[in-house]
């Protein structure tokens, strides 16, 4: 199996979108794909280049039907105010 891309996966028929899927992920089943020899029976792609690393983080994937949740995690930190360390000023520093 190769790494290579030989297709557009925004366009190819090949790649899948899911449903409830977020809108950058696409994946490919090689339905003739040996496992026990090593080969793969899907192949996982990603528009914004994260793809998941992890099982939890392709249910996340699977789970995000508007976009990717990587990003909604990371508005979500930036929107966090951050807590402020507070110096007691009757303490020399």
């Amino acid at each position: 199996m190769t790494d290579d891309l030989h297709e557009n996966p925004r366009e190819h028929c090949d790649w899948r979108r899911h449903r409830h899927g977020c809108p950058n992920y696409r994946e490919r089943w090689f339905p003739n794909s040996d496992p026990e020899a090593g080969e793969p029976m899907y192949q996982v792609f990603c528009f914004l280049n994260t793809p998941p690393a992890s099982r939890e983080e392709q249910d996340r994937c699977l789970a995000s039907r508007t976009r990717c949740w990587r990003l909604v995690a990371a508005a979500q930190r930036a929107s966090t105010p951050q807590p402020v360390a507070v110096r007691d000023a009757r303490r020399p520093a």
